[in-house]
């Protein structure tokens, strides 16, 4: 089949791009564990070393300066990977990581009264249209950004402040809104083999 098809161009270095919008993702070197997030300008450093490798000597030396993505960051980067094609589910799916991070990191006072129960009945609807789950002791939901990017203060601030259930769910979208324009923006993921195989 080979004589009659052609593929070192599909396996040419460098032809590791599996989505450019609206999130870059880029396959990584690795088969399996976690993505890494790290900056257009580190990836750009990697994919130059890369075009510079060939079949028989990989010339992969430099690891870009990167945040790996594990933990609750697996579940939300496996979660966007799944509906890459599909940005108004992406969008979402990083305001429910919002909604979360709501629960688990950034108490509202919103939440201290009874309208908590309508807000869980929020989260769990959109968790299952969405058929997302964050597994095991998860802290943190929301990617982390680099602060000259976006200071994470700013979406705590927002939900702390909020003074009713509509300005707390208005505050999470528009912030988690905000996050994924600095990640289309700033940002490419490297996902390990893993991630395609799901």
């Amino acid at each position: 089949m080979a004589d009659i098809i052609d593929l070192s161009s599909r396996l040419a270095p460098g032809r590791n791009l599996i989505s450019v919008t609206p999130l870059e993702f880029r396959k990584g070197e690795w088969l399996s564990g976690s993505a890494i997030l790290c900056t257009r300008e580190e990836s750009e450093k990697l994919e130059s070393q890369r075009k510079k490798s060939t079949p028989d000597r990989p010339l992969m030396t430099l690891v870009p300066d990167h945040r790996t993505l594990d933990g609750g960051y697996h579940y939300t980067s496996l979660g966007l990977f799944r509906l890459r094609d599909d940005e108004l589910r992406m969008r979402r799916l990083y305001r429910l990581a919002g909604l979360m991070e709501c629960v688990t990191r950034a108490p509202s006072p919103v939440l201290r009264t009874d309208l908590v129960r309508r807000f869980f009945k929020i989260v769990n609807e959109e968790r299952e249209k969405l058929g997302v789950s964050w597994k095991g002791n998860v802290r943190s939901f929301l990617l982390p950004l680099r602060i000259d990017h976006y200071n994470p203060a700013v979406f705590l601030d927002t939900i702390v402040g909020a003074a009713s259930l509509k300005e707390l769910l208005s505050g999470i979208e528009r912030e988690t809104n905000a996050q994924f324009d600095l990640l289309a923006a700033h940002y490419v993921f490297y996902v390990p083999e893993a991630f395609l195989a799901r």
